[in-house]
């Protein structure tokens, strides 16, 4: 068990706050870079865009509406997209009854439909991951149909059904294929993920519906250069349509996620893909350990979380964190952001996080001096800035103290908040110059909030540069 206390220096005054928590077991040494962070108020980069808002949830319950318990909790943190998975699987919503007299597949929308309504319920779009077999069309769950026909007819049926009434949904052909538990696919031969592409694409061009949607894939268990390119080189020789090229990463290493955007942008500065420029990029499940791991019930999920979001800002369109909620009997281990109600439903640090970054919007503002441990970023919207930052890092994480700076803000007055992830905000009013300047001690593993609104100007003398804080009384304020 480690122990940290929490110190910030503005003035004469600190807060201290102590939190203990397990650490993960990770072994390599990098070189330490020092944080010194400044917020630059008058530099922004455009609308930050919105990448953490989806979540997918697994197969933790067959045959049960698993998300019906969580709804409440999602409004909360008010999710764009959940992913589902096992749509199509006979133990888990049943779509296929067999087949009509005619011979098309006789399909029943019920069970599935109320796991649609919890999603909307929810505030968030359904993102549908094509997948498995349902046993009226195929000999298993993860082998390829006995006729391509009824896959194409199934997906064209689901696609019309669902893009028929809600606009925007994403459909996505298959999941892992490439694992034995879900096929052992290939992008070649008898089990030829191409195929199942293929017809999958053909059955929703075919969809007569309402509203736009997107399909894409390959759904892969880790970025593999090789699947992608095999799959841009037969959608161009087949002439199909590919939305989206979608990937799932484990790490505790932030750096490993941006190493995947990498390699597929190499592909895409080959000429032969130019076609593939505007393609989305979507990590549809991510999170620290692809095994179940106490850290996902610690502060190191959640500032991993940060970290990692800080990272894909503007490099993909959307990373869903796996998972919504636990299956029964994990204890500590499950990759959920709740527990499971058998145990009353409890949110977990990552939950928090969410929770925080759901109001953040705005224009980003440049943020400099970021290290090997302390990573951030901040937003300007109307009169407020807001500024995040973690302290994690997966090789040598420690306590670490650094200077943090909200340059250029201009004189007046402003309301300061700060906030730890899992303490109460504390509240103040100063009167600034130009610049504020902060003394940090932040532990490893944690996160922290900071906020400034401008409540009125002052008069006061403009100084050039980052310049001090200047307080209402000489007081400890902290």
């Amino acid at each position: 068990m480690a122990s940290f206390s929490f110190f910030l220096f503005m003035g004469m005054g600190f807060i201290e706050k102590e939190m203990r928590f397990q650490t993960p077991q990770i072994f390599i040494e990098k070189p330490f870079v020092p944080a010194n962070i400044i917020v630059n108020a008058n530099r922004e980069f455009g609308t930050l865009q919105n990448v953490w808002g989806a979540l997918a949830q697994g197969g933790e319950e067959p045959g049960k509406r698993m998300l019906s318990p969580t709804v409440k909790h999602l409004k909360k943190i008010k999710p764009k997209f959940i992913r589902l998975d096992h749509i199509f699987d006979d133990d888990y919503y049943h779509v296929v009854r067999g087949r009509n007299a005619d011979g098309s597949l006789n399909l029943n929308w019920s069970k599935l439909d109320e796991t649609v309504d919890d999603i909307l319920a929810s505030g968030a779009k359904p993102f549908f991951a094509l997948s498995y077999m349902p046993g009226t069309i195929a000999s298993s769950k993860i082998n390829p149909p006995g006729k391509w026909d009824d896959w194409q007819e199934l997906v064209r049926k689901t696609v019309e059904h669902y893009s028929g009434q809600i606009d925007g949904v994403y459909y996505e052909v298959w999941n892992e294929p490439s694992l034995p538990m879900f096929g052992s696919w290939k992008m070649y031969g008898g089990k030829d993920y191409r195929l199942l592409y293929h017809y999958a694409v053909l059955g929703a061009n075919q969809a007569n519906v309402s509203y736009d949607f997107k399909i894409g894939g390959p759904s892969i268990p880790e970025l593999d250069p090789i699947w992608i390119s095999l799959l841009f080189d037969y959608v161009l020789e087949n002439n199909l349509r590919l939305d989206f090229i979608s990937w799932h990463r484990y790490s505790f290493d932030p750096a490993k996620f941006v190493s995947d955007v990498y390699e597929i942008n190499v592909l895409l500065d080959d000429s032969r893909y130019q076609s593939f420029m505007d393609v989305e990029k979507i990590i549809t499940e991510w999170g620290p350990n692809s095994y179940k791991d106490q850290a996902y019930s610690s502060p190191v999920a959640a500032s991993h979380f940060l970290a990692t979001v800080r990272k894909l800002l503007d490099k993909v369109s959307l990373a869903f964190a796996f998972e919504i909620k636990d299956g029964p009997g994990q204890d500590n281990y499950g990759w959920g952001l709740l527990t499971h109600e058998s145990v009353g439903m409890k949110e977990k640090p990552r939950f928090y996080l969410f929770e925080w970054l759901a109001n953040l919007e705005g224009q980003r503002l440049e943020v400099l001096g970021e290290g090997s441990q302390i990573t951030g970023f901040a937003v300007k919207n109307d009169r407020k800035i807001t500024a995040v930052l973690a302290n994690y890092d997966p090789y040598t994480s420690q306590e670490e103290a650094f200077q943090f700076t909200f340059g250029n803000l201009g004189g007046g007055k402003y309301r300061f908040l700060i906030q730890e992830l899992f303490d109460q905000p504390k509240e103040y009013e100063v009167e600034v110059k130009d610049s504020i300047v902060l003394n940090v001690n932040l532990p490893a593993y944690s996160v922290v909030k900071l906020e400034l609104t401008k409540l009125s100007k002052v008069e006061v003398e403009t100084e050039t540069g980052f310049g001090e804080a200047y307080f209402n009384s000489q007081q400890d304020i902290f």
